[in-house]
């Protein structure tokens, strides 16, 4: 194959809808403070789709297909390296430590220091960790999700270009020679230039610079269909904020199920006290002797989705960890799946 970031680019692109989302994540520690925008609801809202399946569809879907993150994959788990500031590189070193071997980042300075992951890294090789054991996961964030005064490529530049740069400067932070997963951080304003972000990831994938891609904030089913129908290289990871202002991503996570793409969580805990205070989940956690967040990670776990917790607490990690050893029952899914019932369900973009 040609080497990454040859030739010119395909033009012939489809129109699809366009979209603003977040391009960040927000801390998943229990205790702590949160970031400025943390808890505001989104300033646009699309009415629910028809496209919605019910969550328990989804458990009984992933129950089915039983092929889960839970038993087949020693990721389980994504360590969250957004709003880390300066304590990255320690906390990343520690996560490794307590036994996470997936860890989740971004080319955002805005938000993420990429470059202390690339520290914790060569750290973590020096204490015996080397790279092979380590799953990274890294982002391609468009203009509009960074700080102006911090854009890590040539912000006036063709996009192809940013997005190459972009990943280039991945490559240099993290101090590696291929990246296991990148996704591009948002949907951008218009289907066009999403799949021109897309064609050059595909160009990265085939260069083996990249294992798989995914994307990341993008709530809408049709325009995640649109992105897998016309990719050449598919998409293998869906990226959200799970909360219930998207309904949960119902139809999204069914669609992910059957199509073998790894659903993946943030602002797991943060988006939803009432969750951790329901019945059915405080129930199985007295049951099972665990805190109400093990359950619900266990929860999404079991329904064959992977969460990304980013927890500084070295005792929450070692809970976190520690729910691969849970099961819960079927019945338990069921009524815990009930307690994420909305009449608001659907799929809209957010902008905080």
């Amino acid at each position: 194959s040609r080497p990454f970031g040859s030739g010119t680019m395909n033009a012939q692109l489809v129109l699809s809808s366009s979209a603003s989302c977040n391009f960040h994540n927000s801390p998943e520690d229990r205790k702590g403070s949160l970031p400025a925008c943390a808890g505001r609801r989104p300033s646009c809202w699309r009415q629910p789709s028809s496209r919605t399946a019910s969550f328990i569809g989804v458990a009984l879907l992933a129950r089915q297909r039983r092929t889960t993150m839970a038993s087949k994959s020693r990721l389980p788990f994504l360590y969250g390296t957004a709003w880390k500031k300066e304590a990255t590189a320690d906390l990343v070193v520690q996560a490794v430590r307590e036994g996470f071997r997936g860890i989740d980042t971004a080319c955002q300075p805005k938000h993420y220091r990429e470059d202390l992951v690339g520290t914790a890294l060569a750290r973590l090789a020096q204490e015996g960790v080397p790279r092979e054991q380590l799953w990274l996961q890294t982002k391609f964030t468009p203009v509009a999700g960074q700080d102006p005064n911090e854009i890590p490529y040539e912000a006036g530049a063709p996009l192809e270009l940013q997005v190459e740069q972009s990943i280039a400067k991945s490559l240099r932070n993290l101090g590696v020679e291929r990246i296991d997963s990148l996704l591009l951080h948002s949907p951008l304003r218009t289907f066009e230039e999403t799949m021109a972000v897309w064609n050059v990831f595909e160009k990265a994938a085939e260069a083996g610079t990249v294992q798989q891609l995914g994307i990341s904030n993008c709530y809408d089913y049709r325009s995640f269909r649109s992105l897998f129908d016309a990719a050449r290289v598919k998409p293998k990871v869906l990226q959200n904020r799970f909360y219930k202002e998207s309904g949960y991503d119902s139809s999204l996570r069914a669609f992910c199920l059957e199509q073998g793409i790894t659903y993946q969580s943030f602002w797991t805990l943060t988006a939803n006290p009432h969750i951790l205070s329901s019945d059915a989940l405080l129930g199985a956690a007295q049951r099972l002797s665990a805190t109400p967040q093990q359950v619900l990670f266990r929860w999404l776990i079991q329904s064959g989705h992977q969460p990304l917790t980013g927890t500084r607490s070295c005792e929450h990690m070692k809970q976190d960890l520690a729910v691969v050893d849970l099961e819960l029952s079927e019945e338990e899914m069921q009524d815990i799946a009930g307690a994420f019932s909305t009449k608001t369900e659907g799929q809209g973009w957010c902008t905080v």
